[in-house]
């Protein structure tokens, strides 16, 4: 069924998924989840929050570019932190930060 005259086909959604435009949107709205996350992260040296990072990544099923906000390799124990041991409870931020800004995870893992 068509609505209206506008393409609704996977290519031309993923075309308009990956233009400039919703590029910039969506990277604007990683930067916000860094910056939240970075503030929520519990600091004992600082090197957490210095180490929550952007990645641009591709989704290969779809093609469809995006941002994910995670931890750096110099911050690898980030989610042990995020989600706790068997020794620690979690301290959240990560998580926290995404859902303050709106974010929802759909997929798999990368």
């Amino acid at each position: 069924m068509e609505l209206d005259k506008r393409p609704t086909g996977p290519d031309a959604l993923r075309e308009l998924a990956n233009s400039p435009e919703m590029q910039d949107e969506a990277y604007g709205l990683a930067k916000d989840v860094q910056r939240d996350a970075r503030h929520l992260a519990p600091v004992r040296s600082g090197n957490l929050r210095r180490h929550i990072e952007i990645e641009q990544i591709t989704d290969l099923h779809t093609g469809i570019e995006g941002f994910a906000v995670g931890w750096g390799d110099k911050a690898w124990y980030g989610w042990m932190v995020e989600n706790g041991t068997e020794h620690k409870t979690g301290r959240p931020h990560l998580v926290p930060a995404a859902i303050r800004n709106g974010v929802a995870f759909r997929g798999s893992a990368l």
